[in-house]
Protein backbone atom coordinates (compact mmCIF):
# COMPACT_ATOMS: atom_id res chain seq x y z
CA UNK A 1 0.00 0.00 0.00
CA UNK A 2 1.33 3.49 -0.82
CA UNK A 3 2.56 5.84 1.90
CA UNK A 4 -0.62 7.93 2.05
CA UNK A 5 -2.98 4.97 2.31
CA UNK A 6 -0.70 3.33 4.87
CA UNK A 7 -1.07 6.50 6.93
CA UNK A 8 -4.86 6.49 6.49
CA UNK A 9 -5.08 2.81 7.38
CA UNK A 10 -3.03 3.30 10.53
CA UNK A 11 -5.15 6.27 11.58
CA UNK A 12 -8.41 4.37 11.04
CA UNK A 13 -7.10 1.31 12.88
CA UNK A 14 -5.95 3.48 15.78
CA UNK A 15 -9.29 5.25 16.08
CA UNK A 16 -11.21 1.97 15.90
CA UNK A 17 -8.85 0.54 18.51
CA UNK A 18 -9.88 3.38 20.83
CA UNK A 19 -13.51 2.32 20.40
CA UNK A 20 -12.70 -1.32 21.17
CA UNK A 21 -10.63 -0.28 24.20
CA UNK A 22 -13.57 1.77 25.54
CA UNK A 23 -15.89 -1.25 25.57
CA UNK A 24 -13.38 -3.95 26.45
CA UNK A 25 -14.56 -6.04 29.35
CA UNK A 26 -17.97 -4.35 29.57
CA UNK A 27 -20.84 -6.78 30.00
CA UNK A 28 -23.12 -6.91 26.96
CA UNK A 29 -26.14 -6.10 29.12
CA UNK A 30 -24.52 -2.81 30.13
CA UNK A 31 -23.90 -1.89 26.48
CA UNK A 32 -27.54 -2.70 25.64
CA UNK A 33 -29.30 -0.73 28.39
CA UNK A 34 -31.03 2.51 27.46
CA UNK A 35 -29.56 5.40 29.46
CA UNK A 36 -31.94 6.86 32.04
CA UNK A 37 -31.74 10.23 30.28
CA UNK A 38 -32.72 8.56 27.00
CA UNK A 39 -30.83 8.39 23.74
CA UNK A 40 -28.98 5.57 22.10
CA UNK A 41 -27.54 2.65 23.98
CA UNK A 42 -23.78 2.11 23.69
CA UNK A 43 -24.58 -0.83 21.37
CA UNK A 44 -26.63 1.47 19.15
CA UNK A 45 -23.76 3.95 18.95
CA UNK A 46 -21.47 1.09 17.89
CA UNK A 47 -24.02 0.06 15.26
CA UNK A 48 -24.20 3.68 14.06
CA UNK A 49 -20.42 3.69 13.58
CA UNK A 50 -20.63 0.43 11.62
CA UNK A 51 -23.44 1.74 9.41
CA UNK A 52 -21.62 5.02 8.74
CA UNK A 53 -18.37 3.25 7.85
CA UNK A 54 -20.09 0.73 5.60
CA UNK A 55 -22.17 3.33 3.75
CA UNK A 56 -19.10 5.56 3.37
CA UNK A 57 -17.05 2.65 1.99
CA UNK A 58 -19.76 1.88 -0.56
CA UNK A 59 -20.10 5.53 -1.57
CA UNK A 60 -16.34 6.00 -1.90
CA UNK A 61 -15.94 2.78 -3.89
CA UNK A 62 -18.51 4.08 -6.39
CA UNK A 63 -16.81 7.51 -6.58
CA UNK A 64 -13.43 5.83 -7.09
CA UNK A 65 -14.74 3.55 -9.85
CA UNK A 66 -16.25 6.54 -11.64
CA UNK A 67 -13.00 8.51 -11.34
CA UNK A 68 -10.90 5.59 -12.61
CA UNK A 69 -13.23 5.18 -15.59
CA UNK A 70 -12.79 8.90 -16.31
CA UNK A 71 -8.99 8.56 -16.36
CA UNK A 72 -7.91 9.17 -12.75
CA UNK A 73 -4.14 9.66 -12.47
CA UNK A 74 -1.86 7.48 -10.38
CA UNK A 75 -0.68 8.79 -6.99
CA UNK A 76 2.66 10.58 -7.07
CA UNK A 77 2.40 12.64 -3.87
CA UNK A 78 3.67 11.11 -0.64
CA UNK A 79 3.06 14.02 1.73
CA UNK A 80 1.03 13.39 4.86
CA UNK A 81 -2.72 13.42 4.41
CA UNK A 82 -3.28 13.77 8.15
CA UNK A 83 -1.42 17.07 8.10
CA UNK A 84 -3.55 18.19 5.14
CA UNK A 85 -6.88 17.76 6.93
CA UNK A 86 -6.16 19.28 10.33
CA UNK A 87 -9.09 17.32 11.75
CA UNK A 88 -12.74 18.25 11.46
CA UNK A 89 -14.66 20.98 13.25
CA UNK A 90 -16.36 19.99 16.48
CA UNK A 91 -20.09 20.13 15.97
CA UNK A 92 -22.97 20.13 18.39
CA UNK A 93 -25.22 17.14 18.48
CA UNK A 94 -26.39 16.42 14.95
CA UNK A 95 -29.30 14.43 13.60
CA UNK A 96 -27.94 11.30 11.92
CA UNK A 97 -29.24 10.60 8.42
CA UNK A 98 -31.86 7.84 8.50
CA UNK A 99 -29.58 5.42 6.63
CA UNK A 100 -27.14 5.36 9.59
CA UNK A 101 -29.65 5.36 12.44
CA UNK A 102 -29.37 2.08 14.36
CA UNK A 103 -32.37 -0.09 15.07
CA UNK A 104 -33.75 -0.14 18.59
CA UNK A 105 -32.77 -3.26 20.46
CA UNK A 106 -29.55 -3.99 18.57
CA UNK A 107 -27.43 -6.37 20.61
CA UNK A 108 -23.88 -5.59 21.62
CA UNK A 109 -22.65 -8.78 19.95
CA UNK A 110 -24.33 -7.86 16.66
CA UNK A 111 -23.05 -4.27 16.82
CA UNK A 112 -19.46 -5.38 17.45
CA UNK A 113 -19.68 -7.95 14.65
CA UNK A 114 -21.03 -5.26 12.31
CA UNK A 115 -18.25 -2.91 13.41
CA UNK A 116 -15.62 -5.52 12.55
CA UNK A 117 -17.29 -6.25 9.19
CA UNK A 118 -17.53 -2.56 8.26
CA UNK A 119 -13.86 -2.09 9.09
CA UNK A 120 -12.94 -5.03 6.88
CA UNK A 121 -15.04 -3.44 4.12
CA UNK A 122 -13.10 -0.19 4.60
CA UNK A 123 -9.80 -2.04 4.35
CA UNK A 124 -10.94 -3.68 1.11
CA UNK A 125 -11.67 -0.20 -0.24
CA UNK A 126 -8.20 1.00 0.81
CA UNK A 127 -6.59 -1.93 -1.03
CA UNK A 128 -8.59 -1.16 -4.18
CA UNK A 129 -7.67 2.54 -3.93
CA UNK A 130 -3.94 1.85 -3.67
CA UNK A 131 -1.93 3.77 -6.22
CA UNK A 132 -4.67 6.17 -7.29
CA UNK A 133 -4.55 9.96 -6.82
CA UNK A 134 -7.36 10.13 -4.28
CA UNK A 135 -7.00 13.87 -3.70
CA UNK A 136 -8.51 14.23 -7.19
CA UNK A 137 -11.59 12.18 -6.30
CA UNK A 138 -14.25 14.62 -5.17
CA UNK A 139 -16.81 13.58 -2.56
CA UNK A 140 -19.50 15.25 -0.52
CA UNK A 141 -20.36 14.97 3.16
CA UNK A 142 -23.88 15.69 4.42
CA UNK A 143 -22.64 18.10 7.13
CA UNK A 144 -19.24 19.26 5.91
CA UNK A 145 -19.94 19.61 2.19
CA UNK A 146 -17.37 19.05 -0.56
CA UNK A 147 -14.27 17.02 0.28
CA UNK A 148 -11.68 14.99 -1.52
CA UNK A 149 -11.47 11.25 -0.94
CA UNK A 150 -8.61 11.33 1.57
CA UNK A 151 -10.66 13.63 3.79
CA UNK A 152 -13.69 11.34 3.51
CA UNK A 153 -11.57 8.34 4.50
CA UNK A 154 -10.08 10.15 7.49
CA UNK A 155 -13.50 11.37 8.56
CA UNK A 156 -14.39 7.80 9.58
CA UNK A 157 -11.64 7.85 12.21
CA UNK A 158 -12.66 11.28 13.46
CA UNK A 159 -16.26 10.06 13.55
CA UNK A 160 -15.24 7.14 15.79
CA UNK A 161 -13.47 9.58 18.12
CA UNK A 162 -16.42 11.95 18.16
CA UNK A 163 -18.68 9.18 19.46
CA UNK A 164 -16.27 7.77 22.09
CA UNK A 165 -17.58 9.97 24.92
CA UNK A 166 -21.15 9.08 23.95
CA UNK A 167 -20.33 5.35 24.15
CA UNK A 168 -18.74 5.78 27.57
CA UNK A 169 -21.63 7.95 28.88
CA UNK A 170 -24.29 5.56 27.58
CA UNK A 171 -22.60 2.55 29.14
CA UNK A 172 -22.00 4.36 32.45
CA UNK A 173 -25.56 5.65 32.66
CA UNK A 174 -27.05 2.27 32.07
Amino acid sequence: MNKRLTEVSGFLDGCRGEVYAAIEGMPEARLERVPAAGGWTAAQVLEHLALAESKTSQYLAARLAKAIAAGLAREEDETSVLAMTGGFPVIAQAQAPEVVVPAAGVTAAAAVADLRASHAEMHALLRSADGWALASVLTRHALFGPMQMYQSLLFIGYHDRRHLPQIVRAAAAA
